[in-house]
């Protein structure tokens, strides 16, 4: 490796992994565990304070409250801004179990007209489903969850409580880190056995001594003394290529490798042509008014009747996926029509 000894290169693999694990469990993860810790903390303040902090930022952005704009909204408060002139609703849902659906951004779009602002802005310190991001973009509103939210808001929120989410955050790292420091050494123990066994010479082997040499050809006259089975047969051609497997749950197992194997020579935009193709073919069933990727794994399908999982929906929907072996286990979020009450459920396609 890298044309040196083995102890410098296990060094050099040692150190890259080192940095990498630094890299992950210092400041990626350890971003994540904050924003966890924060979005947590948040929840815990009362509305009103934390309400606060996200009027500090947005302030830090250049939106000023208008006097006495503070009113109760769908489930939270609403406050007016003003930017250059031009009015902005801001609206706050206290709490972590907030999952903000078309409903909701559809109520707040009709708000923010009410309200003559040219724009509007929805917070939570929970999630938003993928359709309202969606129907949000549409209606010109900005939705703003708790891992947008906790970076925004952090200079303006105490230092105690920060110092005690860092701390919070560190404790949970730390785990990961010793991990990756034991992983690094490891990798570099490999990388020395490797590269050592690699640079040994190789054993030399001895001559072939006179009495190995290969015998010789029988000439045609000493053929013809010793009979036809004297003259060495040509190598015949196999009649055919037997199947690798005899039993067929490993053949089909085979098949679908095989299958995986050419997804995986696709480019990208290729396999983007492959989702989308499935999902319009889902979306043209009766019992679908549409389907769409929320994410690389889910599909969620908009019911036309709220009984329709019941109806064979889930089944007409994955015999369509498992034509594409990429697709074979993809999650199914089954969305009730907009005025039904019907919760929304989850399918697995195997």
């Amino acid at each position: 490796m890298f044309g040196s000894s083995p102890l410098i290169a296990a060094v050099v693999a040692t150190v890259a992994a080192l940095l990498a694990s630094s890299w992950w469990f210092g400041v990626h993860r350890r971003r994540m565990a904050e924003t966890r810790a924060g979005v947590q903390a948040l929840a815990g303040m009362k509305w009103r304070e934390c309400a606060g902090l996200v009027l500090q930022a947005m302030a830090e952005k250049g939106y000023a409250e208008l006097p006495s704009s503070r009113q109760p909204g769908d489930g939270g408060a609403e406050f007016l801004l003003v930017k250059n002139d031009e009015r902005c609703l801001l609206g706050y849902k206290h709490g972590t179990a907030y999952r903000l659906g078309e409903a909701n951004v559809r109520d707040f779009a009709n708000a923010v007209q009410l309200q003559g602002a040219g724009s509007g802005i929805l917070v939570t310190l929970g999630s938003a489903e993928g359709f309202a991001r969606d129907l949000a973009r549409r209606y010109g509103v900005d939705l703003m969850d708790g891992r947008s939210l906790w970076p925004q808001v952090e200079p303006f929120a105490p230092p105690a409580m920060v110092a005690s989410i860092r701390d919070q955050a560190a404790r949970e790292i730390r785990k990961g880190q010793r991990i990756g420091m034991a992983g690094s050494v490891l990798l570099g123990l490999l990388v020395f056995a490797g590269s050592y066994l690699a640079s040994r010479p190789a054993a030399v082997e001895p001559a072939p001594s006179a009495m190995a040499e290969p015998a010789a050809a029988p000439t045609p006259a000493a053929a013809d003394e010793a009979g036809t089975d004297a003259v060495p047969a040509a190598p015949t051609a196999p009649a055919g290529t037997a199947p690798r497997f005899a039993d067929e749950a490993s053949q089909q197992a085979d098949a679908a490798l095989r299958e995986l194997e050419e997804v995986a020579k696709l480019t990208e935009q290729e396999r983007m042509q492959r989702r989308l193709a499935a999902a319009s073919e889902v979306s043209e069933l009766a019992q679908a008014e549409n389907a769409i990727w929320s994410t690389q794994s889910t599909l969620v399908i908009r019911m036309a009747d709220a009984d329709g999982i019941d109806t064979g929906l889930v089944n007409d929907a994955c015999a369509i996926l498992v034509k594409y072996e990429e697709l074979r286990y993809t999650r199914l979020q089954l969305e009730p029509p907009g005025d039904s009450t019907a919760p929304v459920r989850w399918r697995q396609c195997q």
